[in-house]
């Protein structure tokens, strides 16, 4: 009985199953076939966002040089590239150092540090640097206050901007792109994520996403050699003798004064004992007085008796 209870609902159940597939697909009433929506799916994870250096626009410049080791260059939108060297103006230009090469400039308060094997593109402001690095490693060090115009650093994977933040990008063809925070901390987009790192950490991103977080260590970041020396040079019209030391004078009021008129008693060996003859003649005798070995009175005439001076 149950084998057979079994057997008549599955031939209902198939039954069902063919009458729906027979039922025609709902029509519009002029004859013509709805299609069938197309199953729901869920929705393909966003495309990572890829990031590029800002247009030129014309205006003053950028920063200075203040160092530089090995072999720098500085190509202008239009123009040959040129060898950079100490207190060269930097506009609205990429910069490209050989390997093992280095070049820093100052905008403003920020000093920006480029590493060896390095090709950046400079746009932005004195003061507001904007630094997009095609490859190699940059670092900013913003010595303006919090709040200030910031800072920027991109590269094609992310972008960070910071005011008195100290920062380093390094990116390359191959690897992740990775922004360590040394000090301050910076607003960093990446991709379809927006997030702000604290100093003492590093971020890496790698095909629209994070990859890794790490400490950051300013001790191994980019340091800056080459710094240009800076000289004082004399105005070629000053002779040695404009900038020699004058002549030493021990009276600068005028000539010495004449030495002054002494007692006979004051020079040495001149035998005086020192005492008044007494009434009686002997030397000590009673009544004697001592001879005061004092100097005469400046002003001659002020020492005597009714004058006064």
């Amino acid at each position: 009985m149950t084998v057979t209870n079994f057997s008549w609902k599955l031939s209902l159940a198939a039954a069902a199953v063919g009458a729906a597939l027979a039922v025609p697909a709902p029509v519009f009433g002029d004859g013509v076939e709805e299609p069938t929506p197309p199953p729901v799916s869920a929705a393909p994870p966003p495309a990572p966002r890829a990031y590029a250096p800002g247009p030129c626009v014309p205006g003053g410049p950028i920063g200075v040089v203040v160092a530089v080791s090995g072999s720098a260059q500085a190509v202008a939108p239009g123009q040959a590239p040129r060898t950079l060297a100490c207190d060269d103006p930097l506009r609205c230009e990429e910069l490209v150092t050989a390997p093992g090469a280095s070049v820093s400039f100052v905008s403003g308060d920020v000093l920006v540090r480029v590493g060896g094997d390095s090709r950046i593109s400079l746009n932005g402001s004195e003061g507001a640097p904007e630094v997009f690095v095609e490859r190699g490693a940059v670092r900013t060090t913003d010595g303006s206050k919090a709040g200030a115009a910031p800072t920027r650093l991109a590269a094609r994977e992310l972008a960070a901007s910071a005011s008195g933040a100290d920062l380093e990008l390094q990116a390359s063809d191959a690897g992740p792109t990775r922004l360590c925070v040394y000090d301050g901390s910076a607003a960093v987009d990446a991709g379809p994520s927006a997030r702000k790192l604290a100093a003492g950490q590093c971020l890496a991103v790698q095909g629209g996403g994070v990859v890794s977080f790490a400490a950051a260590d300013p001790s191994v970041g980019l340091d800056a050699p080459g710094f240009c020396s800076f000289e004082v040079a004399l105005d070629d019209q000053l002779t040695p003798g404009d900038v020699a030391a004058p002549e030493l004078f021990a009276f600068p009021a005028g000539d010495p004064a004449s030495d002054l008129s002494r007692d006979p008693c004051d020079v040495p060996g001149s035998g005086c004992t020192g005492s008044v003859p007494g009434p009686s003649g002997g030397g000590g005798g009673g009544g004697g007085g001592e001879i005061p070995f004092d100097d005469p009175d400046p002003v001659p005439g002020c020492d005597v008796p009714g004058v006064s001076c």
